[in-house]
């Protein structure tokens, strides 16, 4: 058969470019198989059928095209990279520096006094605000903080820390009462097909994740501009922190981002870098794809892949290794320290029988395997709060919340867990982990008193 030149949309409207973006990708025996398949039997049926074929094969993959290739810091230069342009925003998760106090303020530009409220029993107050991961749970953390302002209790937050669906949160919550409607909105106004776009075929063809996360990109993109920086960098002057919590994949290792030193930036970059770090915090590994983020080490323009902070961290304050005292010369006077955590999540055992098929068992043993890490990232912050002499309060979603979901984003859903999160108006606060108050023996071995507690949880 003579050659003959390509149209120019290609076959089908697939163009070559695509076609050996799909062809070469690193696991791509499948697109191998459907183009010689296309090949077989007479060369008048060759281009019909290879077109067909290829037309789904870029269907499923209309990301190739832009497929990334990774130029991955080697791990000698892993502890210099530095964001081009931006400097130090962000530090290792699970480590601090010896000297805390002369660390912060070689970072802070400046600042020589971390933000406190005014004093209780003649200590200065640090309230922090911890903010889990949950994906459309997070609707709770939304509702509550809107209804603790509806109290007219809500404290300032000296502190606001996110990860995951919290990440999405926090710098709404950094900003105060006034952003509470456009929270509700951005929670409760969307359904799934607003946010993501499936592509369950893309993880056959060397694809990175199951569905396409543009679209949530762009609504993250539409609240978070110049001007939202600017004022998140107003507050970060005055000696207050949002920090978002991320995975490194490449080192496996939780890294929390200053974002008040990033909008501190009027580079056009810092934006784009805001807005990538909410995205990738909240990035499901496997359901959602990773982020690249460039960074300089070595001399070279290099990336790292950064995914859902809660892949390490489900909800964290500071690391276990850093003692709060160390902060004392940044205050005024040693303060009170005040954690509230809200988990956005049920904390107790959920019994529900589960299907033998492959993707009813991932899930069941996916939700086991949170609801234990976030377990043990609570007694984390225990154990911090314990040491350090500071308030451990906990809010989580009440067990007695029965509503089930039809899909991800389902309105009705979002709206009921809204409420329930408004109703508890930042009220009701535990002051230890469900585990030290309940035992975990069956409902029938407990002594009166546990089922006491345990009733007390699922209010």
């Amino acid at each position: 058969m003579n050659a003959q030149a390509e149209p120019p949309n290609g076959v089908l409207g697939v163009s070559s470019a695509q076609l050996k973006c799909a062809i070469d990708l690193r696991r791509s025996r499948l697109a191998k198989r459907l183009f010689n398949f296309g090949q077989r039997g007479s060369s008048q049926r060759r281009l019909p059928i290879a077109g067909s074929l290829l037309g789904f094969l870029a269907l499923v993959t209309s990301g190739c095209a832009n497929l990334v290739v990774r130029d991955a810091v080697p791990e000698p230069l892993v502890a210099e990279a530095r964001i081009p342009g931006l400097g130090d925003v962000r530090y290792w998760g699970d480590e601090a520096p010896a000297d805390v106090a002369n660390e912060l303020r070689r970072h802070l530009h400046g600042i020589s006094k971390l933000a406190e409220s005014p004093p209780e029993h003649g200590k200065p107050v640090v309230n922090y605000l911890a903010l889990s991961g949950g994906g459309d749970d997070g609707v709770f953390a939304a509702g509550l903080l809107a209804g603790w302002t509806e109290s007219g209790r809500r404290p300032r937050f000296e502190v606001v820390t996110g990860i995951s669906a919290g990440a999405l949160i926090a710098p709404f919550a950094f900003l105060g009462p006034a952003h509470d409607k456009e929270l509700e909105a951005m929670w409760t106004g969307h359904t799934s097909s607003d946010l993501i776009t499936p592509q369950p075929l893309a993880v056959l063809l060397g694809g990175s994740a199951l569905v396409d996360t543009q679209p949530l990109a762009d609504l993250i993109a539409h609240y978070v501009d110049r001007r939202f920086l600017d004022a998140i960098a107003q507050e970060y002057r005055k000696g207050r922190l949002l920090l978002i919590g991320t995975t490194n994949l490449d080192a496996q290792r939780p890294v929390v981002w200053n974002m008040g030193e990033i909008a501190l930036s009027s580079r056009p970059e810092a934006v784009t870098l805001f807005r990538q770090v909410l995205l990738a915090s909240a990035s499901l590994p496997v359901a959602f794809p990773p982020m690249h983020i460039q960074v300089e080490a070595g001399g070279k323009v290099l990336d790292e892949l950064h995914v859902d902070g809660g892949t390490t961290r489900k909800v964290f304050v500071a690391p276990l290794q850093l003692s709060l005292h160390s902060l004392d010369p940044l205050h005024t006077a040693p303060p009170l320290h005040r954690f509230y955590i809200v988990a956005n999540s049920k904390l107790s055992p959920e019994w529900k029988p589960t299907g033998e098929d492959i993707v009813a068992i991932a899930q069941s043993s996916i939700a086991s395997m949170n609801k234990s890490h976030l377990a043990g990232d609570l007694f984390r912050l225990y154990l911090l709060a314990k040491r350090e002499g500071a308030e451990f309060n906990l809010a989580a979603i009440p067990s007695t919340f029965a509503q089930k979901h039809t899909e991800l984003f389902d309105p009705s859903y979002m709206h009921a867990l809204f409420s329930v999160g408004f109703a508890q108006g930042g009220s009701h606060w535990k002051k230890q982990p469900p585990e030290l108050e309940v035992s975990l023996l069956p409902a029938y071995a407990r002594r009166p008193r546990d089922a006491q507690t345990a009733s007390s949880w699922a209010q």
